[in-house]
């Protein structure tokens, strides 16, 4: 595995005529944890999305651990695909499968185990993530809490080297943020693993976060350690931090 668990390098993606992402560059070392921020529709998600391969870029280049998903056989990107997790900001969770399933869902599509094994790692990787007998409920019985906690066990049942979490803690109260939070730091400490996290939510940020990246309108505005994101008088980052309506980043796009 090289320096890098992701590469991004010029990244520019446009849905027909609408330009998501715009020249985007940026590093994601091996047991790193970058945050990106930014006003809704700044491309946070887009830019996870195109990580993981499920939107290919008309400029540029993404590497995951030294690979460009993009330029490989469906097979070929599976394989990498392995290796990656992906919390979704409601859950992704299919409704119409317990919660065990959901969980193993990956497991029996990419690993060649029982159903019995895989449905053992389920219950452990829901086990790590604070949840106990619940496999056999569906998703709808669940708590919001529950259900992302749920989504965070199907991320980490096949132990990935990067994890993909797309504002794992939204519509949350603080309590709960918090918990989900505490989880993350467990299986960051636990796994290894790199994370890219996009979340609103400052305190979440600052406790999760090596570097912080803001998204402003397509652009990668730029990465710097937490602290200095925190403390600065930069004013793009001031004024995204402070909620002020007047700055160089546009209220009203």
């Amino acid at each position: 595995m090289g320096e890098f668990a992701v590469h991004a390098s010029g990244v520019t993606l446009a849905i027909g005529n609408n330009a998501i992402l715009k020249d985007i560059s940026f590093q994601l070392t091996n047991n790193e944890t970058i945050v990106l921020m930014g006003k809704n529709g700044s491309g946070k998600t887009m830019m996870l999305k195109t990580i993981v391969g499920l939107f290919r870029p008309q400029k540029g280049t993404v590497t995951v651990f030294n690979r460009d998903i993009h330029k490989m056989k469906p097979e070929e990107a599976d394989e990498v695909r392995k290796k990656i997790g992906y919390v979704f900001q409601k859950s992704g969770l299919f409704d119409s499968m317990r919660v065990g399933e959901n969980v193993s869902f990956g497991i029996r599509r990419f690993q060649k185990i029982s159903r019995e094994e895989a449905n053992a790692k389920a219950i452990e990787a829901l086990r790590r993530s604070g949840l106990k007998d619940v496999e056999y409920r569906l998703p709808s019985e669940l708590s919001g809490g529950m259900q992302k906690r749920a989504g965070i066990a199907r991320a980490i049942a096949m132990d990935p080297e990067l994890l993909l979490m797309d504002d794992p803690t939204a519509g949350l109260d603080p309590v709960l943020t918090d918990a989900i939070a505490d989880l993350i730091i467990e299986i960051r400490e636990t796994l290894h693993s790199s994370f890219i996290i996009v979340t609103h939510d400052l305190k979440l940020a600052r406790k999760l976060a090596d570097r912080i990246g803001l998204m402003v309108n397509g652009k990668l505005h730029g990465i710097v350690p937490t602290d200095e994101f925190m403390e600065t008088e930069e004013p793009y980052y001031r004024q995204f931090r402070e909620g002020l309506l007047t700055g160089p980043i546009p209220v009203i796009e």
